[in-house]
């Protein structure tokens, strides 16, 4: 992973987060889809937007961006470099990169908001790094073996958990079937050691519920 600087487009969340919901698993639920296919960078970008506000309250607003990456395997989030400062983190641009294959053999728009809700979850942790561990965060993630790495295996999977805790566990899992049927098998076998499959998906529900079920 690198922190790179790129033309895209760009949206500013707003300043003002509607109420927490009393149960964090119900916040998927209040995500607003788009009635069509998102086939583009500016639907993807909303529906972005849409997930942060529902979803990521603690993230009111960050400034966030989209921007296609061909053969990018499907989604990165990286911060701009020129916009790094531990002085004036409100500046900063975070970027949710996405394959063009995304747009054009699109998943549901409920499987692409619970991914942007995965992509928040790394937004949201570069959210709390200095200037120093972002880099050195990057550094370590770019040296991992992908097919091998407990380490990034765990961070991923951590990743994931935070959309399953917003209630994002049928859109992921419809995400995974997605990918598992458009990927390569390098690829295949990368998202697999990394990310949950929708087996593993189903044991987490099966253990915190969904949003109105009684806590665990």
């Amino acid at each position: 992973m690198r922190a790179l600087t790129l033309v895209g487009l760009t949206a500013c969340t707003p300043l003002v987060s509607p109420p927490p919901t009393e149960d964090v698993r119900c916040r998927c639920d209040a995500i607003t889809l788009p009635a069509e296919p998102v086939t583009d960078e500016a639907g993807l970008l909303s529906l972005l937007r849409e997930t942060q506000v529902a979803a990521y309250y603690e993230l009111d607003g960050v400034t966030l961006q989209v921007t296609a990456i061909p053969d990018l395997a499907y989604f990165r989030s990286v911060i701009d470099s020129d916009t790094l400062d531990d002085a004036h983190p409100e500046a900063r641009v975070y970027r949710v990169q996405v394959d063009p294959l995304v747009l054009t053999d699109p998943p549901s728009p409920e499987a692409l908001a619970a991914v942007l809700a995965h992509e928040l979850g790394h937004v949201l942790d570069y959210s709390t790094m200095t200037v120093r561990e972002y880099l050195e965060f990057g550094v370590w993630y770019g040296t991992q073996d992908p097919l091998t790495s407990t380490g990034l295996s765990d961070y991923e999977r951590a990743t994931d958990a935070m959309a399953l805790e917003r209630g994002c566990a049928d859109g992921l899992t419809e995400m995974r079937t997605w990918v598992y049927a458009h990927a390569s098998p390098d690829v295949l076998a990368e998202k697999q050691h990394n990310y949950d499959s929708p087996a593993e998906i189903a044991a987490w529900v099966d253990a915190h519920g969904r949003c109105g079920d009684a806590a665990p």
